[in-house]
């Protein structure tokens, strides 16, 4: 098979709004960021997530980061890897900064894994791997109580 390029730029871009997105609780804008269907696989197994359940988890999620103290989150690493015409592996790593009702400070880096649909108008994650999520390290680390 002969090189071709395979155009891919907006990808960072496209992290840089996922992060953004997240950030402003704009929930309908983050969903719309995944499939209709992804992948979502992590420590715990994998499982297919319709758009419906990615729009009532987001703001679960975003308030139990808050009630951590999450004051932000950015994009502190991004590679990307062509794997055809149409996808692309994207590994991002997010840095979550947090301050406890004590003042206490804390700060969790982690990195994930992504799967990007390039082929319609506009990018969708298909499959995001995280191998530790930052909730579950939150509860490692004793800031949010355990699941009982």
């Amino acid at each position: 098979m002969p090189h071709q390029e395979i155009p891919t730029g907006g990808l960072r871009t496209f992290f840089e709004r996922f992060q953004a997105l997240g950030a402003v609780s704009d929930i309908e804008g983050l969903a719309a960021m995944y499939a209709g269907h992804v992948m979502i696989a992590g420590a715990n197994g994998a499982q297919v997530v319709s758009f419906a359940d990615m729009q009532r988890v987001i703001p679960k999620r975003k308030q139990l980061l808050e009630s951590a103290g999450c004051q932000d989150t950015a994009l502190v690493g991004f590679e990307e890897t062509v794997l055809s015409d149409r996808y692309s592996l994207v590994r991002a790593e997010f840095r979550w900064h947090f301050k406890a009702a004590n003042g206490q400070q804390d700060t969790v880096t982690l990195p994930s894994a992504f799967v990007v649909d390039r082929g319609g108008d506009s990018p969708h994650i298909v499959l995001y791997l995280n191998e530790r999520d930052v909730v579950s390290v939150l509860r490692e680390r004793g800031v949010l109580a355990p699941v009982s």
